[in-house]
């Protein structure tokens, strides 16, 4: 069976494990749906404590998000924005495959119906990240702000980087209109916009930075969150 190609993605977005429609002979893809489940939850957190613990459940549970929505927003933000091509995000029309950890890290989507931008924003938050974080929160007795944090922070990094592919007078005028329109309406109390702040860096510059803690300070074994960090302290998560 034949995998439909999907257009290179430009760095920094080339690794994206990210395939259309129809899945490999042998690819080993199970649906999204039946990884919301709390055996397969408590396996993956398992395996991720097992990788980058030992730490508290909550923060494993919040490094399952994040790394969820890293690697699927990341890639729906860019094809859409550089492409124009976009995906059905209903859990039930999500292929993954798991890696070593039982975690999510490779995607098959089918492609969605015709819609204007404002429909697909709309429909990333009530196909996919609501529900998802719903199923989630209720699993493992975590907040759903903390990942409601995670996907605003991936969504807006995806963001950020199709905006900084290009200085801004070379930018193809049709990528430069869906970034405006993009930003038009996140500015409009989009609930993937509130989480995440803008601020100044270090070098004049400036950088994103959570509204709500992601707690992987609580796993002993991962790196802090440096300039992302929300929390005021120097020592703590950013160290």
């Amino acid at each position: 069976m034949m995998v439909n190609q999907l257009p290179a993605l430009p760095m920094p977005f080339a690794d994206a494990a990210l395939r259309h429609t129809v899945p490999a002979e042998d690819d080993d893809l199970v649906s999204l749906d039946s990884i919301l489940e709390p055996e397969p939850i408590a396996n993956a957190l398992d395996g991720l404590l097992r990788r980058w613990g030992p730490g508290d459940r909550r923060a494993a549970a919040s490094l399952w998000t994040q790394g969820y929505f890293g690697r699927l927003l990341r890639p729906v933000i860019a094809y859409g924005l550089v492409h124009d091509i976009w995906f059905s995000m209903k859990l039930p029309d999500v292929q993954v495959g798991l890696s070593d950890m039982a975690t999510p890290v490779r995607f098959v989507l089918k492609p969605a119906a015709s819609a204007p931008l404002s429909a697909r924003l709309r429909a990333i938050v009530e196909d996919n990240v609501r529900p998802l974080i719903a199923r989630m929160a209720k699993v493992t007795a975590t907040s759903e702000r903390v990942h409601w944090s995670n996907a605003s922070f991936a969504f807006c990094r995806a963001r950020r980087h199709v905006h900084d592919l290009w200085p801004q007078e070379a930018m193809p005028a049709d990528v430069a209109a869906r970034l405006r329109e993009m930003e038009t309406l996140m500015a409009v109390d989009h609930p993937l916009f509130r989480p995440t702040q803008t601020v100044p860096d270090a070098a004049g510059g400036a950088c994103l930075q959570r509204r709500v803690c992601c707690i992987r300070y609580k796993l002993s074994g991962l790196k802090k969150c440096g300039a992302a960090c929300p929390i005021n302290v120097s020592t703590f998560c950013r160290q």
